[in-house]
């Protein structure tokens, strides 16, 4: 039974390739587009706008949104993704994330409830402040005016 559990706290097989911070990013984004359980044209086109202003990817924007939303899907939480951006990111990148994923969340004209709440748990996920959370919400909105 001692080798068994030796074995099991032992096992050698490969770890996942680490999520770079264009990834997290683009998981993020990816998040909040499909918290209402559709993908509306117009949040897909914003998200994958920011994904380009924070990355160098250029034409691989489009195939790196295909490649997250089968990640997404396996995701259990947004944990994974915030936490690359917690190690990276300084506190005002991750408030532009917080107004991009806002932005994302007003392009289709309506914010949803769960698209809110997604948002705040991201927020929260990458220890922002609530005040931080309306001002890049209230940011994001001041900008469709």
């Amino acid at each position: 039974m001692i080798n068994t559990l030796k074995k099991l706290f032992s096992n050698t097989e490969e770890v996942a390739d680490p999520i770079s911070y264009q990834r997290a990013v683009a998981a993020l984004l990816l998040e909040v587009v499909i918290a209402d359980n559709e993908i509306h044209p117009d949040e897909e086109i914003v998200a994958k706008e920011a994904i380009k202003a924070v990355s160098d990817l250029g034409e691989d924007v489009d195939q790196l949104f295909e490649e997250m939303k089968d990640t997404i899907h396996d995701a259990h939480d947004a944990y994974q993704f915030t936490k690359v951006i917690n190690e990276q990111a300084s506190l005002e990148q991750k408030f532009e994330l917080l107004t991009c994923l806002w932005r994302v969340a007003y392009a289709d004209g309506n914010i949803d409830a769960h698209e809110d709440h997604r948002i705040r748990k991201i927020s929260e996920l990458l220890f922002m402040h609530h005040s931080e959370f309306i001002q890049a919400k209230l940011a994001a909105q001041k900008e469709l005016e």
